[in-house]
């Protein structure tokens, strides 16, 4: 039994090494497309394969001059997206490679007091920490969203992946209470096997509440790591891969159903 994942609790070095393993990803990735590759749509609605990228560098770009604070840069992020927009896809994965070793490095030189400042975070006003927990998600999110429509292996082992699991694992109580509403009484595992292989349990008691354990949970969910993140990420709808006995349903399959339906929790 896996302890429950705790926000802003990786320390700088388990950072560094999330963020090498990601860009280190995306690099060699990058390396082996020609431009027809980098044209290709994306499972991110309206993105290419290098829309994804420019995404990801810009914000780097911008996250680097940046100094904690309830400010984001979106300002300068988004200048940057602009100037990169029109960049062939070598030429933005140049950009990408430049930035992120200097924000390697960057991140390397901060102490845990300075990952503990508080500032932005999609999440929330929180420790920098946390907002770069959230970044290695959305780094390992997004690089899945080009290998799948180019047919490559998925990123599927290491931290990247492991931290990306946990971020889906701190939104199941908001997935099994607000997004599908499961009504008080009720209760659902997710059992998520293969490269990575997690239980997620939520009881709803008055408000949903994630727990290390259940015994009898009214409904059940098995999928695969790579299928159950696409469907958390919204990339996927849930009827496709519950035909094509990618998702498993049991207990209550009317509320498993439910769960099935409402298991995107990204923006």
């Amino acid at each position: 039994m896996i302890a429950l994942p705790t926000a802003a609790s990786t320390s700088g070095p388990d950072l560094v090494a999330a963020f090498d393993e990601c860009w280190q990803a995306w690099r060699g990735l990058g390396a082996g497309l020609d431009e027809d590759a980098w044209a290709r749509p994306s499972l991110c609605p309206g993105w290419t394969t290098r829309d994804a990228l420019v995404h990801l560098t810009s914000a780097e770009i911008g996250f680097a001059a940046w100094t904690p604070s309830p400010d984001p840069p979106f300002e300068q992020i988004g200048a940057e997206a602009r100037r990169l927009r029109d960049a062939s896809g070598a030429d933005v994965l140049a950009e990408f490679e430049a930035v992120t070793a200097r924000r390697l490095e960057q991140i390397g030189n901060f102490s845990e007091a300075d990952l503990d400042i508080v500032g932005w975070s999609p999440a929330g006003l929180g420790p920098h920490r946390r907002y770069l927990e959230i970044r290695v998600f959305d780094t390992w999110a997004h690089e899945q969203d080009v290998r799948v429509p180019l047919g490559l292996a998925g990123h599927l082992h290491g931290r990247g992946p492991a931290m990306s699991l946990d971020e889906a694992h701190l939104a199941f109580g908001y997935i099994a209470g607000k997004k599908a509403a499961l009504p008080t009484g009720s209760s659902v595992t997710v059992r998520v096997h293969g490269a990575q292989q997690r239980e997620l349990h939520a009881v709803i008691e008055g408000r949903a509440r994630v727990v290390e354990r259940l015994d009898q949970p009214a409904c059940t969910l098995d999928a695969d790591f790579l299928t159950f993140m696409l469907l958390a990420c919204g990339r996927l709808d849930a009827p496709g891969p519950i035909e094509q006995g990618l998702v498993r349903l049991g207990g209550d399959l009317a509320l498993a159903e439910r769960v099935a339906n409402n298991l995107a929790f990204t923006i």
